[in-house]
């Protein structure tokens, strides 16, 4: 005869310390790894580095303990801004820190008398599609065949999503 114990535990949950801060091209070669570590279609080195120079441009990092794990930046014009490249670190990716991230800004917008973000997505990528969509951006239209596939096969383009979010004041 065998005896079995089962014990109960409870679930223990340990927070993590999580910030944000305005980041600059002091942080260029951790956004760049972050880049092209984690992005099928990564932006250029030079390509954030003259974002991150737009003076207009606002750029924020996501912290873990002190350690980016993610970035956005958004281009603020009148009562509209539009996010132009938002990237969470492949290991940190599904873990709420794009939504936190994309809240943090949101928040910034508004206090800067912004009333609507839009953004742009390839229609394959469904799992920032979907993020989107559960923080109540819209889909408002397409740019058909806008993006290229891969670099070796330019003629395979891909359809831009554009998509849109009304801010409550």
């Amino acid at each position: 005869m065998k005896l079995v114990t089962t014990t109960k535990t409870k679930l223990i949950t340990k927070p993590i310390s999580i910030s944000f801060k305005k980041f600059s091209q002091n942080e260029i070669e951790t956004i760049a790894s972050i880049e092209s570590e984690s992005s099928e279609f990564p932006w250029t080195k030079n390509q954030l580095s003259e974002s991150i120079s737009n003076l207009n441009n606002l750029c924020y990092a996501v912290s873990v303990k002190s350690q980016i794990v993610g970035y956005v930046i958004a281009m603020p014009a009148a009562d509209s801004a539009d996010i132009l490249n938002i990237t969470i670190h492949k290991d940190f990716k599904r873990k709420g820190y794009g939504s936190s991230l994309i809240d943090y800004l949101t928040k910034e917008l508004i206090s800067k008398g912004i009333k609507t973000i839009f953004l742009e997505v390839r229609r394959g990528n469904f799992a920032a599609i979907s993020l989107y969509s559960s923080l109540g951006f819209e889909e408002i239209s397409v740019r058909k065949n806008y993006y290229t596939k891969n670099s070796n096969q330019l003629s395979t383009r891909e359809d831009g999503i554009i998509m849109r979010l009304e801010l409550s004041t």
